[in-house]
């Protein structure tokens, strides 16, 4: 189980005023410059950033080399802080490239045929992982792991060998974008290179800085007019329980060419504590699924499942995504067919402007499709990660088991426009936003988080314990699929949705890891996850009884109840099902 801290930094963007956007710009244009010629210059050191003696990177940076373009002593430590972070994160990567370096092999690459280019075996460069998998780590190591190996065969066909070492395949990295930290700064009262003003009162921050000008001139000066930021109600609420830290000057860069500068503002707020393990008596245990977003039910110490499924349906908003993800295809189309037509024409050619006339308005536009999409999928996964939390609080589960889904990845290009999808949501979308949410949200909450290997948990009966089959359909007579939406157990007669019996036996590997924990606290180094061959118990009944009932009394069995919740305005967009009342739904749906 996790151990919590007891504070946790939280950001939030606020967007520079137009009057001081081209000065943070051409700030951010020079640092830049600094940061990427001093990572360049420590590349070959990179060995030294693998052993941190203090938290701050710029004291390493700073040990080492001086700046290649000095404009102030502490302009010149936030510079060094971002460059220091960069090779620390490299340094990391290297470390964890010297254990994949030895599992390196040709059977990786699919060799060249008649119909295929080479390319990547997948199915080797899984059975490779599973030999790395590490048992304690959530899945974000695998991940890391898995991307090394793929960047070193995607060496190997360009090369035709694979890299000795890690430099040979990673080449020197460039900040493309502006990002400075404030960190090696001497704080907002009393900063050289910014100053950072909280007026909680009249309900805003004063922000100055040090900037060149368009001579690149740098001025002794701070910006005027100094910038005043208005701040949001939740960062009112977050500033009165916690602290700031220092703050980060950061560009976004839109897909249309369009700039602009934010401000970071990092708060430090006290999170709940951790209720001890030994009073944990339930486990509230949640599968990521295809067909529904989230289903979640709750288990007690003896495997009694003591609440009906809940099913977070979002199929409307996924059809919603994927008709915004083909629009953005079929406007990159027109994007490639006018830069076909623009580029017929010599540069300075007047023939030309039509064309790039038509291509600012459409790069504009997949600019405005791609936030509206993010968005879309942020909101999303908060809602789905507040509902779990609200879940474990309703039902008095103090630990929240999971499946990683960060490692998880589907193969394959799917088959039609639907497939696709499917694959590419998948692989790129909520998955991976729903569980950074659910992690600092739970922490911030302080409920323990759990995760839980998802090996098998789809295809094992949750009442016996066997290997079962999933189908079609709940039909006797429905066909069996590896993917089927309906889990029937031959063994014992168990029946169920294929996703409530991976929820099911998730909690399951929860308690048993809760118990385990509980019988040997002392053991060292942590114990291994259960997995679905090594848990020792399994879900025998259905009680409905023993719940710390905050809602009404569930209905009879079979009136499922649904309650629609809204993500950005969008009406009908996700649905939650449950075997609880319409009036407890209309509760949970706000």
């Amino acid at each position: 189980m996790r151990v919590g801290r007891t504070v946790q930094p939280v950001s939030y963007e606020l967007r520079l005023p137009d009057a001081v956007q081209a000065a943070a710009l051409r700030m951010l244009d020079a640092s830049r410059v600094v940061i990427n010629a001093t990572v360049a210059a420590l590349w070959e050191r990179l060995d030294d950033f693998g052993e941190r003696e203090t938290k701050y990177a710029y004291k390493q940076v700073t040990a080492l080399i001086a700046s290649s373009d000095p404009h102030g002593d502490r302009q010149w430590r936030c510079e060094a802080e971002q460059a220091g972070r960069i090779l620390r994160g490299q340094a990391e990567r290297k470390k964890r490239f010297a254990l994949v370096l030895p599992l390196l092999e040709q059977g990786m690459i699919q060799p060249k045929s008649e119909h295929k280019p080479a390319g990547k075996n997948r199915p080797a460069i899984k059975a490779a992982l599973a030999r790395l998998r590490d048992e304690d780590s959530d899945g974000g190591r695998e991940v890391q792991l898995q991307s090394l190996i793929e960047q070193a065969c995607n060496y190997y066909l360009t090369h035709g060998c694979f890299p000795d070492t890690y430099e040979d395949m990673q080449p020197i990295p460039v900040l493309k974008v502006g990002i400075l930290p404030y960190a090696g700064d001497d704080g907002g009262e009393h900063g050289q290179a910014h100053r950072l003003h909280l007026d909680l009162e009249g309900r805003c921050c004063v922000f100055a800085f040090r900037a060149p000008d368009q001579s690149g001139h740098w001025s002794p000066t701070w910006t005027e007019p100094q910038t005043r930021l208005a701040l949001p109600d939740p960062v009112m609420e977050r500033l009165q329980e916690g602290e700031c830290l220092a703050p980060t000057l950061r560009e976004v860069a839109q897909p249309d060419g369009t700039r602009y500068a934010v401000l970071d503002l990092i708060v430090e707020v006290p999170v709940a504590p951790l209720p001890d393990l030994k009073g944990v008596q339930r486990v509230l245990g949640w599968d990521w699924g295809v067909r529904t977003l989230v289903t979640a039910t709750v288990l007690d110490l003896e495997g009694n499942r003591l609440s009906p499924p809940l099913f977070l349906d979002t199929g409307g908003f996924d059809g919603r995504q994927a008709h915004t993800r083909r629009h953005i295809d079929r406007l990159k189309h027109k994007v490639a067919k006018l830069e076909a037509r623009r580029d017929q024409f010599a540069v300075g050619d007047p023939r030309r402007a039509p064309s790039e006339r038509k291509l600012a308005v459409l790069r504009r536009e997949i600019a405005c499709c791609w936030r509206k999409y993010e968005a879309r999928n942020n909101d999303l996964a908060h809602l789905a990660a507040n509902m779990l939390l609200l879940l474990a609080s309703v039902w008095g589960a103090d630990v929240i088991a999971g499946e990683s889904l960060k490692s998880l990845k589907s193969e394959g290009r799917g088959r039609g426009a639907k497939g696709r999808w499917v694959h590419w949501r998948n692989n790129a979308q909520i998955r991976g936003a729903l569980w950074r949410c659910l992690r600092y949200k739970s922490h911030l909450s302080g409920q323990h988080l759990a995760w839980q290997h998802a090996a098998g948990t789809t295809h094992t009966c949750p009442h016996c314990g066997k290997p079962a089959h999933t189908y079609a359909s709940p039909a006797l007579d429905a066909p069996v699929l590896d993917a089927g939406a309906w889990l029937r157990c031959m063994a014992c007669g168990w029946n169920g949705a294929r996703d409530y019996a991976a929820a099911i036996n998730i909690a399951l590997l929860g308690v048993a890891s809760l118990l385990h924990d509980l019988a040997h606290p002392e053991e060292q180094p942590p114990p291994k996850h259960p997995t679905m061959t090594t848990k020792s118990l399994n879900s025998e009944s259905y009680t409905g009884s023993g719940l710390a009932l905050r809602l009404p009394p569930t209905p009879l069995r079979g009136c499922l109840a649904r309650g629609k919740m809204f993500v950005n305005g969008w009406s009908k967009s996700v649905t939650l099902h449950s075997a609880f009342s319409q009036e407890t739904m209309l509760r949970l749906c706000g």
